[in-house]
């Protein structure tokens, strides 16, 4: 056979062997084309009501996009309602989500259709754990802690007051979200051991701030002994400021709080406010984002991602406001 001819065939035998092998090759290829380039998730960031407090999470959550190359939706109902919550859980199911982040307004009542995420798609709970669901990870506040913490600047603030006896009022919307749940374990494990003063019974608003507020009102207005006030909740702090600057009592009571709403800090500020206890809700958002896609890249990430706490009080919440307004802009 001449030297060409045996030639031509080699050539023509080695274009049909690279032919069959080339879908072997795109089968290799990362998701999202023959560019390589690889999936962009889409995470849901799902709150429970519309506080001011969520404002600083989300600006966590879109930090966390530019970082981590993501994409993420945020989700916030109007009321802390189970039901509206759920509504956008049922959403996110059927649309093209790779992981969700929610905070649980009623752990008990929404384990079964959390579940029904998990089953789905990865899923970590911030601020208010479910932790009987099938979720993946806690990012948050040890809220035993945190409501440890608050408790003992309410006896610091006590004593600096010389007030050694009365009743002490505790607000907050629900108390069958797990960080109201364990926050006011932290109190009654150091104020509640506290000889010569009663803590009453929750006062409940359903995160309605007029409720919230009128609650502080009435508490005035029933007991006249009324030497602490404590809100639980972002919108309390507020709400517990105004209703004691209104009131025409000469005795005021002492205050403290929780988070960084500015009507606080402004509280802290002038000493209306002896503390408040905050929270890093930035984190809450950033850091959300980044164990969904931990989880969705094979990593394995810890149970509990804590966030840390902080008091606030005259001495530090000028430095600390300076930082917030940074992280907000």
């Amino acid at each position: 056979m001449p030297f060409e001819t045996l030639r031509g065939r080699l050539l023509m035998m080695l274009l049909v062997l690279g032919a069959g092998a080339a879908p072997a090759c795109r089968k290799g290829a990362p998701e999202g084309g023959a560019s390589g380039a690889t999936k962009t998730y889409k995470f849901a960031f799902v709150t429970n009501n519309s506080s001011d407090f969520w404002n600083i999470a989300e600006k966590g959550v879109h930090a966390a996009e530019k970082a981590l190359g993501i994409k993420a939706v945020v989700f916030r109902p109007l009321k802390t309602e189970v039901a509206e919550q759920q509504r956008y859980i049922e959403d996110i199911l059927v649309q093209d989500f790779d992981g969700m982040a929610i905070c649980a307004i009623n752990p008990e009542a929404e384990t079964p259709i959390l579940d029904r995420v998990a089953e789905k798609m990865p899923l970590v709970l911030h601020d208010s754990d479910a932790p009987r669901s099938k979720r993946k990870a806690f990012v948050g506040t040890d809220n035993v802690a945190a409501g440890k913490l608050a408790g003992q600047a309410a006896i610091d603030a006590l004593k600096a007051a010389h007030i050694e006896k009365g009743k002490v009022a505790v607000f907050v919307g629900r108390i069958d979200m797990q960080n109201a749940v364990d926050r006011k374990r932290g109190i009654d494990e150091t104020l509640g051991k506290q000889p010569g003063f009663e803590i009453l019974p929750l006062f409940l608003d359903g995160a309605d701030r007029n409720k919230a507020k009128k609650n502080v009102e009435d508490a005035l207005a029933r007991y006249p002994d009324l030497v602490l006030t404590i809100g639980l909740w972002s919108y309390n702090g507020p709400c517990m400021v105004d209703a004691v600057k209104s009131s025409p009592r000469a005795q005021k009571p002492v205050i403290v709080a929780f988070d960084e709403e500015e009507e606080t800090l402004k509280a802290v500020q002038d000493g209306t406010i002896y503390a408040t206890i905050v929270q890093r809700p930035y984190q809450f958002g950033y850091q959300t984002m980044k164990a969904l896609k931990d989880l969705r890249d094979g990593k394995t990430i810890p149970p509990f991602i804590d966030t840390t706490i902080q008091k606030i009080d005259k001495g530090n919440v000028t430095a600390f406001w300076s930082e917030l307004r940074e992280l907000k802009k």
